[in-house]
Order: C-alpha cells, then structure tokens, then sequence
C-alpha cells in the first residue's frame, strides 16, 4: 500500500514532467484523507480531465482498501469518499475520460493491468469487487481510432435565407391557382 502511494507520489512530483495543467496537478496532489472531496469532485467533473489522470487520481483514493466491503457495511466517514471512487470510476468506465492521444493510460497503465488482473483473478475464485474494469473497453479507449473532431460547416450564403420565405415559396410554387371564374361554378 505505501509503496502505490509513495509511486504516485513520484509520478506527479514535477508537474511538468507529468504534463498536467496546474487544475489537474492539483487532482494528482489531492490528499483523499485531509481535503475536502468536494474540491476534487468538482474537479473530476469537468470537461478535460483525461483518462490517465482520472485513472492515477482513482488509484490515489485507495480503491482496494474498501472494494471488497458493501455499501451498507461503510463506516460513516468512508461513504463520502466511496461515493467519489464511484462517479470517478463511472466516468472511467463510460468513457467520459478520453485518453490523451499520445499517451494513452500513460503512468496508469500499469496500475490498471494490475487492477485488471486482480480481478480477473477474483473472478475465477468467485469474488467480485465493487470497482470492475472492463478490459476490452480500456483496449479500445486506448488503441481505438481516434474520435473524429467535429467543426462546423461553412455556411453559404444562399442558405441564409429566412426559413418564412422559403416555405412561402414553396407553398405557393405548389398552390395551383384556378380562376373567379371557375371557383363560382
């Protein structure tokens, strides 16, 4: 367990070297035991947040010390911080977090293949944890396609017509017209 932490702690020492925005160097440093949780949820909720941070801030919570234990059985100071394990690993397993292009899961990767593993390996025994990782959809986060980023067409000026005039047009292109003469008949 001190060894993870002490890990972390040297992954993210120089917030240059990991690559982070200071927001997010903040997520990285963030003390799960003395800060407030709202901060870092607040954090970990906005856009730009990239897998391998949300992964390392997860794994700097301490999953394994309460995946095992169901909700119910939570000592009333662990529900908040449990609660907080779960949205961010909502995210991590919707896809919310996106993978930074060149890095992928980066310095969480291989915390992840281990997490992965470990419950691969409770699974065979018959166990499941609270937090499951779908391996096949970390694959594909990280070595799929690239998402394709959408820009907004150019528009023509002929489409800049007023929707009004446009019906008008075609209702009265197909309004056939019959004259006085023989609407009287």
């Amino acid at each position: 367990m001190t060894d993870a932490v002490d890990m972390s702690q040297q992954d993210i020492a120089d917030p240059a070297a990991a690559g982070a925005p200071p927001r997010l160097h903040d997520a990285l440093l963030f003390d799960w035991d003395g800060d407030d949780l709202d901060r870092l949820r607040r954090i970990m909720s906005r856009k730009g947040v990239d897998l391998e941070t949300a992964a390392q801030v997860f794994f700097n919570g301490a999953p394994d010390r309460y995946n095992t234990i169901a909700k119910t059985d939570l000592l009333p100071q662990a529900q908040a911080r449990c609660n907080l394990l779960d949205s961010i690993h909502r995210r991590i397993a919707c896809g919310f977090y996106l993978p930074d292009p060149e890095r992928g899961l980066g310095r969480a990767r291989g915390r992840m293949q281990e997490w992965i593993l470990r419950q691969q390996n409770d699974g065979v025994a018959g166990r499941s944890g609270r937090w499951v990782f779908d391996s096949s959809l970390l694959d594909i986060q990280v070595t799929g396609p690239a998402r394709p980023v959408i820009v907004q067409r150019p528009v023509e000026p002929a489409a800049l017509d007023s929707l009004w005039s446009r019906l008008a047009r075609m209702l009265w292109r197909d309004r056939q017209v019959k004259p006085r003469c023989e609407l009287e008949n």
